[in-house]
């Protein structure tokens, strides 16, 4: 009898952790402090769980996207690539595609159609921040034919979501017209273009502090304005941790480690 009854606690306990929503509220009872590995790295099982549970939840998927984008963030150089890719097929399976191979398979008519008809700018957001990532790791022939894209899906964004993680489409998008700038009359940007929207992303949310640092290191290195640099990043040194315990946290050590190399970007 005693058996039986263990059994049926057992059980019940084993169910209880199975229900998604459980483990989706488990997982976001760890947020605050998930700027540490162990415990993003455990937000991450939880979902991974809470998704094998419920396999078409595109709330899941978006979780995952984001949380997988942020591990690769924690991790050294060289050992990121999981976090980017994982990021990327969450993003896309959240959008409805198979994943970032059936991404890489569309045509650029193909993907523009795709994209125009996305609904969700948050999964747009994900997909293209691990894609992008990991064009860095791709034979360099195939990510410059992948610009194109990464665009759209930055264009998109910001018309879906402007608002969502700080304005973090605009930072993007700004981000990706800075470094298309590089490539001269190929992509027909100029850097001046991106300045516009590296300055709506902090309007939208000035307490989110990667705008700054990604303002700081992608615009002002390349427009040679040490003086807005120096602004920038001091700003985000002084500036308090807010909201953002794991994005303001990074972009303070981001801030320290410019800051520390100025004479190399400013000769």
């Amino acid at each position: 009898m005693l058996a039986v009854l263990l059994s049926s606690v057992m059980f019940a306990s084993v169910t209880g952790l199975a229900d998604p929503q459980a483990l989706c509220r488990q997982a976001e009872s760890l947020y605050a402090e998930r700027y540490k590995l162990a415990v993003l790295e455990e937000i991450i099982s939880l979902y991974e769980q809470a998704l094998a549970e419920d396999p078409g939840n595109v709330e899941i998927m978006i979780r995952l996207a984001q949380h997988w984008y942020e591990w690769g963030v924690l991790q050294p150089e060289g050992e990121e690539e999981r976090g980017w890719r994982n990021a990327a097929e969450y993003g896309f399976r959240a959008l409805g595609l198979s994943g970032l191979d059936e991404a890489l398979r569309l045509s650029n008519e193909e993907f523009r159609e795709f994209v125009a008809g996305a609904t969700d700018g948050r999964a747009l957001l994900w997909a293209g921040h691990g894609w992008g990532e990991l064009l860095g790791k791709m034979n360099p022939f195939s990510a410059f034919f992948a610009l194109p894209k990464i665009r759209a899906i930055y264009e998109r964004a910001m018309e879906l979501a402007p608002n969502y993680m700080g304005g973090s489409a605009y930072q993007a998008y700004a981000v990706l017209l800075a470094n298309l700038s590089d490539y001269g009359l190929l992509f027909g940007v100029k850097l001046a273009q991106a300045k516009p929207y590296f300055e709506k992303a902090i309007e939208i949310d000035p307490s989110y502090l990667e705008n700054y640092v990604a303002y700081a290191r992608e615009y002002a290195v390349r427009a040679k304005d040490r003086a807005l640099f120096l602004s920038l990043l001091q700003h985000v040194l002084e500036a308090p941790l807010g909201n953002w315990p794991f994005w303001n946290r990074h972009a303070k050590e981001k801030a320290a480690e410019y800051l520390a190399k100025i004479d190399k970007y400013f000769p």
